[in-house]
């Protein structure tokens, strides 16, 4: 019975470590200001992530308003910074 339990600790204390790991490196990219998701993420640090709900980790949707004529002919300032 002890065996069992020690096994379950220690997988406990793994997930942990990995988490940790994970957080640190979030860390380090937004004291980067770097975004969430532009990194390249396995599917246990996706797990963790998805607990946070981080902003930077979330889609970016631009938005700029101007006539077709101006998107056609490329005339905006702002479409070559989209």
């Amino acid at each position: 019975m002890e065996t069992a339990l020690k096994r379950a600790k220690d997988v406990q204390k793994r997930k942990l470590e990995e988490e940790l790991a994970t957080i640190h490196l979030v860390k380090g990219m937004l004291e980067e200001g770097k975004h969430v998701k532009d990194a390249t993420w396995d599917g246990k640090q996706i797990e963790v992530l998805n607990k946070h709900l981080f902003l930077t980790s979330k889609p970016v949707i631009y938005l700029a308003n101007i006539g077709k004529e101006q998107y056609i002919k490329k005339q905006n300032a702002w479409l070559p910074k989209i």
